[in-house]
């Protein structure tokens, strides 16, 4: 699904906080938003240093101040279950 991260990244250059952000996606078949934000989570650590610096101040924001530690998180799963990082999950939502 998050293959490539071109589209997150344009996205990404162009907001100053996550509560602008929102990917949608069409549930069913069993797809959970966990498993959606899980994936994101993966494809942002292949990729921490361009996601990184395309937006630094927003990920500063969420208290990631560099990229060796938004690939920490992403790789621990941090970005995924920690209540620190709730404003990054609430971009992932669900359609019926």
């Amino acid at each position: 699904m998050f293959g490539d991260l071109g589209q997150f990244k344009a996205y990404l250059e162009n907001i100053d906080s996550f509560d602008k952000l929102y990917i949608i996606q069409q549930g069913g078949r069993g797809v959970m938003r966990e498993q959606i934000i899980a994936q994101l989570e993966q494809a942002i650590a292949k990729d921490a240093k361009s996601v990184y610096t395309t937006n630094q101040k927003i990920w500063n924001k969420l208290g990631i101040k560099s990229v060796d530690e938004l690939y920490e998180k992403c790789s621990t799963k941090k970005l995924s279950k920690s209540e620190q990082f709730q404003k990054f999950r609430n971009i992932i939502v669900i359609t019926k």
